[in-house]
């Protein structure tokens, strides 16, 4: 029996408690110009809480592809529209999603995620790093005006087909992590198309703090040099350089205390790599930003290069302390589709 589709839009939110994030994200969704949405929010805890127009849902301790399944299995919308609980949308923000899906041959549409007003100053420091760390991942955190194919989204900001996520078999949760982009993976290798719309407006709260902000990106090392390990798509040159930076600069320091005719050739890299920071900081076009922008990416750099390098080393599945403890392992894997609501 087919499901019955009650909205264009199911938007599912995943936490572990409803917070004042969400709290200040559901006028924006409520405010939204497109009216034909269902909410659902997947809480760890139960929840007394209610919200208009929202459902909200007990997962249980879940890793996040888990409790983002449960949002979908229950939706009752031709587009599941994924978004983190401390990020929030512009108003017209399904409306212009709605646009995109008029192509029926677009399974799926991301859209950036930028800093929203009231944001700290090392906020908008953490925001700028990324947004300047390349073409292809600054497009997440800024707004650029063009519309592109893009083969990995986040899912902070993420819009796809119900019946493309039951093609690709929903959200793999053999891992505390990651399932935003085995997800796009496999949706690509399954023949969808997915677009990036820089219309698709959603204001997503970085990091407060310097550590924070480190244990993110140690973490996307780790997880980025497991990807490549699985799956061929993820193999890229560019993925390899904080590494091999961070072993530059440590071999080249013993180097060029036993030899010192290797200094030259050392110090010659400290300065071309100076002069990569400089420019960092003077395309922040900010005189304020410039400075901690420059020293923040020395460290993202080093940090990301060392996660990269412990998951490419490791023996075992370097996301391993990280799988769901709510089951065992052997238990872990890809969420088969089942009944939903309505159906």
């Amino acid at each position: 029996m087919e499901r019955e589709i009650w909205v264009h839009f199911s938007i599912v939110i995943i936490a572990r408690k409803i917070n004042d994030y969400i709290r200040e994200a559901m006028p924006h969704l409520q405010a939204q110009t497109c009216r034909s949405y269902e909410i659902l929010i997947v809480s760890e805890s139960p929840e007394t809480e209610t919200f208009e127009n929202a459902r909200i849902l007990t997962s249980g301790r879940a890793s996040p592809a888990r409790a983002r399944n449960i949002g979908a299995r229950e939706a009752r919308g031709e587009i599941l529209v994924f978004i983190d609980d401390d990020a929030y949308p512009a108003p017209d923000w399904l409306e212009k999603a709605l646009r995109d899906f008029q192509d029926e041959t677009v399974g799926a549409v991301g859209g950036p995620s930028l800093v929203p007003p009231g944001a700290t100053f090392f906020q908008h420091v953490s925001n700028k790093v990324f947004e300047l760390s390349s073409t292809r991942t600054g497009r997440r955190y800024s707004r650029r005006k063009d519309k592109v194919e893009i083969d990995v989204w986040p899912t902070c900001n993420f819009f796809v087909r119900e019946k493309v996520f039951e093609a690709v078999g929903g959200f793999s949760d053999k891992y505390w992590g990651g399932e935003d982009t085995t997800f796009c993976y496999d949706l690509i290798k399954a023949g969808f198309r997915m677009l990036y719309d820089p219309d698709l407006l959603v204001y997503h709260h970085p990091r407060k703090t310097l550590k924070q902000h480190l244990r993110q990106i140690y973490f996307w090392g780790v997880w980025r040099s497991f990807m490549m390990k699985r799956d061929d798509q993820s193999v890229q040159g560019l993925f390899f350089a904080p590494s091999l930076l961070l072993v530059w600069l440590l071999g080249g320091a013993v180097l060029s205390a036993l030899w010192l005719s290797f200094r030259p050739l050392y110090g010659a890299s400290w300065l071309l790599y100076g002069a990569y920071l400089a420019v960092a900081g003077f395309r922040t076009k900010s005189l304020r930003l410039a400075l901690p922008v420059a020293v923040v990416t020395l460290f993202s750099h080093l940090v990301y290069g060392f996660g990269f390098l412990r998951g490419l080393v490791s023996w075992e599945d370097p996301t391993r302390k990280t799988l769901n403890p709510s089951a065992p392992v052997s238990q872990a894997g890809r969420v088969s589709p089942t009944p939903r609501a309505g159906a």
